[in-house]
């Protein structure tokens, strides 16, 4: 009685359908299929095969790639066994600065430079090589260019990505549910779903549990709009925040294949398509739609109010990640520099330069933000 209490109060019609209607009006029947919140149980299967298809890509087509493309493959060199700065290293700090650096250059009778590449060299020891790295971005690089020509296939023919206004014609009711629709959101699901498992096994980031936070946030979202059956215009932010994340990934893989122009001219591409989809079509096309469309055509209810509170506060997150791109654009402009997945390799490597290190983080995927970490290093001879 009380689990059946619970769900009723949960699934309040009022709260989550507009005005006049109800649930039984998205029941499915013979002629007409609809999103039911229970199709979200097969999240879970989907998000295994999805994972065993990652598993098969990496291991059968990206690493033979790489290794193809001479992409390193040798793990990182442990530094000279040193038993003072072993125990700095454990019991003080990974990284010295100041003070402590100088002691202990002093102490040792070494310099700065060699202190700071033997914590380097330490910090390094369980780093992956660039070989896993290049196998884990060739997997997104595919799932990204999949899932867009999916959205692509979505709204090909029909003029909803110009006149958002046709995203709320006959909802919810009227709008029917579609196996590339069905497939299209399962896959985004199923995706994020198999990220916040597989982020214990992946490449370890610096944003580790932030990124577990919003891979759960991007999951409440996404299934949010398919319950409440907006799949319409819900799609349509899948496919432009997908977009940006194509030249992300694929910028990530020229770094690595070095092909240092090509790797460049696609964090480029990502700044101009970040800014032109996600600051210029974004709150001009689909936040306006969300706003006065839905409010002229469909009516206020309850949880349109939420979605268009989440959807604001994308867009806030979107200007604020913008800044870094820009200052990220600049330093390349002025340096020349070469691009760096920075949440994957620290300020590090066990060579002798110098570094210097611009961190942004670039988020926003489906409904809700996706991240990922770019770096801009500037190369000093010394």
């Amino acid at each position: 009685m009380a689990g059946t209490g619970f769900s009723q109060w949960f699934w309040n019609e009022r709260f989550w359908l507009p005005h006049n209607t109800t649930w039984a009006d998205l029941r499915n029947t013979d002629e007409a299929s609809f999103p039911q919140a229970s199709d979200l149980v097969m999240i879970f299967p989907y998000s295994i095969v999805l994972y065993i298809i990652r598993i098969f890509i990496e291991r059968l087509f990206a690493r033979p790639l790489g290794r193809k493309l001479n992409i390193s493959d040798v793990p990182n060199r442990p530094p000279s066994s040193n038993v003072v700065l072993e125990k700095v290293f454990k019991t003080i700090t990974k990284n010295p600065q100041g003070e402590r650096l100088q002691g202990l250059c002093k102490q040792l009778d070494w310099s700065e430079r060699q202190v700071q590449r033997w914590f380097r060299r330490k910090r390094d020891i369980d780093r992956p090589s660039k070989l896993v790295k290049f196998s884990e971005t060739v997997w997104r690089f595919i799932f990204y260019v999949g899932v867009f020509l999916c959205g692509v296939a979505l709204f090909y023919g029909t003029n909803c990505p110009w006149k958002t206004e046709i995203c709320w014609q006959g909802y919810p009711e009227k709008q029917m549910l579609t196996p590339l629709k069905y497939w299209y959101y399962h896959m985004e699901l199923a995706f994020y779903t198999s990220c916040i498992v597989s982020q214990f096994f992946d490449v370890k980031r610096k944003d580790f549990w932030p990124m577990c936070l919003h891979h759960f946030a991007t999951i409440c979202l996404i299934a949010f709009s398919y319950c409440i059956n907006m799949l319409n215009v819900g799609g349509l932010i899948m496919a432009l925040h997908d977009l940006s994340d194509i030249f992300l990934e694929g910028s990530k893989l020229m770094k690595y294949s070095k092909y240092e122009s090509l790797g460049t001219l696609g964090l480029v591409l990502f700044g101009v398509s970040f800014s032109l989809v996600r600051l210029v079509y974004f709150p001009f096309w689909v936040l306006y739609s969300v706003y006065f469309d839905a409010w002229r055509i469909v009516g206020a209810f309850p949880s349109w109010y939420f979605f268009c509170m989440c959807l604001s506060v994308l867009q806030i997150l979107h200007i604020y990640w913008f800044s870094f791109i820009v200052k990220g654009v600049m330093t390349l402009w002025r340096s020349g520099g070469k691009v760096d997945d920075e949440r994957s390799e620290s300020e590090c490597s066990a060579s002798d330069e110098e570094t210097t290190v611009l961190q942004h983080k670039i988020e926003g995927h489906g409904d809700a933000s996706s991240s990922n970490g770019m770096t801009l290093r500037k190369h000093k001879q010394t």
